[in-house]
């Protein structure tokens, strides 16, 4: 038995619900609508992904019927589909000059999915943003016009957008938009506003008061201006708030009070992440061990063991971070996923194999 993808069933929805009513139409709704035969042979190529065949067969379809709407913007998704964004773009500008307005908005639309698939993403913006100021698709444009600002870095631009989305939508999201502002807190570092970054941060923190991102980046400007208390105070914050972030501040902490305190310091870091109580004794002393040399810290043989194994592991893996929604692996640290995106996604690979340790020793 076959079984459809959502985007294979909404075409056949799409198509079906279009020729159906076409059909019908002037005719009463009472009447049975018979379907073209090659609507069917369409339809089963588009279902088992022969979307070749199926492009071939809507498209003699629609010379037959130029004004089978419904048929054209189902051939113009397939052209998308099968990467002929070139044909696809020609179908949908001409339905853009419908005279029909809902015809004209959606081809509207259509076009602009066509823009952002060839790369042509200044001419997608400019169709999104006037497809904001409608009633049918403002949500969705709006959707696509943050998406847009994200990939090229224009976080002002995503920002202003965001602040345009629904209130729901707003508070659901509210965490991107504090990366957003810590973005351009960032940028302002860089160029050496550090009141600017203060004030920025500060909005970011009102949209998510517990943001470590946002604790960090002020740790940073705090060890800068000299406070070394004020920017321990704010590194052991946000490792409370994020644990997963251990890798990243303990050296940092480290490197702010010298030789002389690192007894000290460790044992507040263990407390703090103990009393966060989603911490294990294996996954902390784990992540301590890998954070720190192992000379440092008074582990057993037996964890010395694990962890030279578990860095080996590590090794395999490709890195000590690993996505939790697309399984990247990574050396390196980031807000964001270099491949699917999504923001704080990122987790050491030592609470994983920390943890399976753990199950495993229960087990026994």
């Amino acid at each position: 038995m076959i079984e459809l993808s959502p985007l294979l069933l909404a075409f056949a929805f799409i198509v079906v619900g279009g020729i159906a009513w076409g059909l019908g139409h002037g005719r009463g709704m009472a009447r049975t609508v018979r379907l073209p035969r090659d609507y069917y042979v369409g339809l089963d190529h588009l279902i088992n992904d022969r979307f070749d065949r199926a492009a071939e067969v809507f498209a003699r379809m629609a010379e037959v019927d130029g004004d089978a709407v419904e048929i054209q913007f189902a051939l113009g998704s397939v052209f998308r589909r099968r990467g002929e964004v070139d044909r696809a773009i020609a179908i949908h500008t001409r339905l853009r000059g419908d005279a029909t307005a809902a015809v004209a908005q959606r081809g509207a639309f259509a076009l602009a999915l066509d823009y952002s698939s060839a790369g042509l993403m200044d001419r997608a913006e400019r169709l999104f943003e006037e497809l904001a100021a409608t009633r049918e698709y403002r949500h969705a444009a709006l959707d696509h016009l943050v998406r847009i600002h994200e990939q090229a870095g224009d976080w002002a631009n995503a920002l202003r957008v965001f602040h345009e989305l629904p209130s729901a939508v707003q508070s659901e999201r509210r965490r991107v938009a504090a990366h957003y502002l810590c973005e351009l807190a960032e940028q302002a570092v860089l160029q050496g506003e550090a009141a600017r970054a203060q004030t920025l941060l500060k909005q970011a923190r009102a949209h998510d008061e517990d943001l470590p991102r946002a604790q960090i980046l002020m740790a940073r400007m705090t060890a800068a201006a000299g406070d070394t208390s004020g920017a321990l105070a704010l590194y052991l914050d946000a490792l409370a708030a994020a644990p997963e972030l251990a890798l990243e501040i303990i050296p940092r902490v480290l490197t702010l009070v010298g030789t002389a305190g690192e007894t000290e310091l460790l044992g507040a870091v263990s407390s703090r992440l103990r009393a966060t109580g989603r911490v294990s004794a294996r996954q902390l002393a784990w992540l301590l061990a890998t954070a720190v040399p192992v000379k440092e810290l008074p582990a057993t043989a037996g964890e010395v063991s694990s962890l030279r194994a578990l860095l080996m592991r590590m090794g395999d893996v490709g890195g000590r971070y690993q996505c939790d929604d697309c399984g990247l692996p990574s050396v390196g640290w980031y807000w964001r996923c270099p491949k699917c995106r999504a923001w704080d996604s990122l987790h050491p690979v030592v609470f994983k194999w920390a943890e399976r340790t753990d199950e495993a020793a229960r087990a026994l």
